[in-house]
């Protein structure tokens, strides 16, 4: 009895975690890539750096989801480890080397790839037959201050969708970062 109470609390949580639908992304202020609002279907939520002018180690915030977003090494763009809150530990890699367009996003249980749609980088998809498809896009033609986000997955757990996110923000407006 104790046992399948246990399991159905913890269904429900999971199920709680992963309904959260993203809808948008945006910075602050349109001169800094330092800070983020996330919108969401149930309210919003925020992107940052962690240390001021330091661009290796993110915190994000949606509701009462916490994740962390890390550079492995240091002065490599290309892979990023996100820790979420409740233990999930994702790993982006580039797909091929020094080449910041093409991810693959894993948690060790499931896979996903990242690339953008075009080559000028405003128009990003994540699709997978059995997760569905997160498309993110400029809101405004190559204005990557504010970014639109079709939320089509399923069993996809807010930290998985975030890293795909934050990917896409990093990525698209590293240029602007300060060296």
């Amino acid at each position: 009895m104790y046992k399948s109470f246990f399991s159905l609390i913890l269904f429900l949580l999971s199920w709680q975690v992963q309904a959260q639908v993203l809808t948008g992304i945006g910075t602050v202020w349109s001169d800094d890539f330092s800070q983020w609002i996330i919108y969401t279907d149930e309210g919003q939520g925020e992107l940052q750096t962690r240390w001021q002018g330091d661009f290796s180690e993110w915190d994000y915030y949606i509701n009462d989801t916490h994740g962390v977003a890390r550079l492995k090494w240091k002065n490599s763009p290309t892979e990023w480890e996100i820790k979420g809150d409740d233990g999930e530990i994702i790993t982006a890699r580039t797909r091929f080397p020094r080449d910041l367009r093409e991810w693959r996003i894993t948690n060790n249980t499931r896979s996903v790839n990242l690339s953008p749609v075009w080559n000028d980088m405003t128009e990003w998809k994540m699709q997978h037959s059995a997760y569905g498809t997160l498309h993110i896009s400029t809101t405004w033609n190559n204005d990557i201050r504010e970014w639109e986000i079709r939320d089509d997955t399923k069993d996809m757990t807010i930290h998985q969708k975030m890293s795909v996110v934050f990917l896409v923000v990093f990525h698209s407006s590293l240029p602007y970062h300060p060296k």
